[in-house]
């Protein structure tokens, strides 16, 4: 399994750095530009973001994550689990953001887990430089999002 953890700070309140997060629509306004593997996004289901609402993430090369918001405490917690498939299923994910407001800013904990299924376990390295590449630039791209950087 690999495991990512990644603390930083955002100078906007609470309340602005969780709609961000959410707001799976508007991922791509704020996504990495240079993202390997993330085409576009839809929501899958009916009603408001929140417990619950499923998404399809649409990959280059044919793939797609499978997804759902599985916590949803506004504004300090939420968390996405999903399933990227590339014809077979290729591993699972966790994404998990916990906020905390501070005087001026908020603190945003960035935790994400990858477990490869079956012969793709033999590829872990490969995945482990992958997730952690692809959750830091995606934690960049929220900080800069926001700040306006």
């Amino acid at each position: 399994m690999v495991k990512v953890e990644i603390i930083f700070l955002v100078d906007k309140p609470i309340e602005h750095v969780f709609e961000l997060i959410s707001d799976i629509s508007g991922y791509r306004r704020w996504a990495p530009d240079k993202s390997k593997f993330f085409i576009r996004n839809k929501i899958t289901s009916e009603g408001p973001i929140g417990l619950g609402t499923t998404y399809i993430d649409k990959l280059r090369w044919w793939g797609k994550s499978i997804g759902e918001i599985v916590q949803y405490q506004p504004p300090s917690k939420i968390k996405f689990q999903q399933k990227t498939l590339f014809g077979i299923p290729v591993f699972g994910a966790k994404l998990k953001y916990t906020l905390k407001a501070l005087q001026n800013s908020t603190e945003v904990i960035h935790r994400a887990e990858a477990m490869p299924y079956g012969f793709f376990m033999l590829l872990e390295p490969i995945l482990s430089i992958i997730v952690h590449s692809e959750r830091e630039r995606t934690c960049q791209a929220i900080k800069r999002s926001l700040e306006g950087g």
